[in-house]
C-alpha cells in the first residue's frame, strides 16, 4: 500500500488550475507500526539488533566495614564478570557465590598476593542470577554490565 508523501511537491511544480502534475507525485511504502521503546518507525529501529542495547555498568564492593554484598543481574542478554581485589591484612579471604537456575556455585580465593588483582570476565551469568560477594581482611569489587534497550 502506498501513499502521497506530504512533501512530494512543492508549489513550482503546481499546474495551470492550482494542482500538481501527475508525473510530480511519488509514493512512499506505508508503514503505521512504530517500536514502543524508541518512537522510530518499525522500519528503522534497531532496538532488537544486540548492537543497539545500551550497557549499564553495575557494580558491588565489599571491604572491612561492609563484608558481604548481594545483587542481582538483570538485563537482556548474559553478563561476564570481573572481579578486582587487594589485600588489605594479614589473613584475606575471598568468597563469591552465583546461585543461577537453582544451581550454586562458589570461587574462592584464600591466598590473596600483596599487590593489586584482576580477574576479567572469570564468569558469565544469565539475567537473573545472584551473585554474593563475602571479603575477610581485604577489599574487592565485583563488576559487570547488562545490556538494556532504552
Amino acid at each position: 500500500m502506498s501513499h502521497i508523501h506530504p512533501n512530494a511537491y512543492t508549489p513550482c511544480c503546481y499546474g495551470h488550475y492550482g494542482y500538481p502534475h501527475q508525473w510530480q507525485y511519488y509514493t512512499m511504502p506505508y508503514q503505521p507500526m512504530v517500536c514502543g521503546s524508541c518512537c522510530q518507525p518499525a522500519q528503522w529501529c534497531q532496538c532488537a539488533q544486540p548492537s543497539s542495547y545500551m550497557k549499564l555498568p553495575q557494580e558491588i564492593v565489599a571491604d572491612a566495614t561492609t563484608t558481604t554484598k548481594n545483587a542481582f543481574v538483570g538485563g537482556l542478554e548474559n553478563a561476564s564478570l570481573s572481579l578486582e581485589y587487594l589485600k588489605t591484612d594479614a589473613a584475606p579471604t575471598l568468597n563469591v557465590t552465583i546461585t543461577e537456575n537453582g544451581a550454586t556455585a562458589t570461587w574462592n580465593i584464600a591466598s590473596i598476593p600483596d599487590d593489586y588483582q584482576i580477574k576479567e570476565n572469570f564468569a558469565t551469568v544469565s539475567p537473573g542470577a545472584v551473585i554474593k560477594l563475602v571479603v575477610a581482611d581485604c577489599t574487592a569489587r565485583l563488576r559487570w554490565c547488562e545490556a538494556v534497550c532504552c
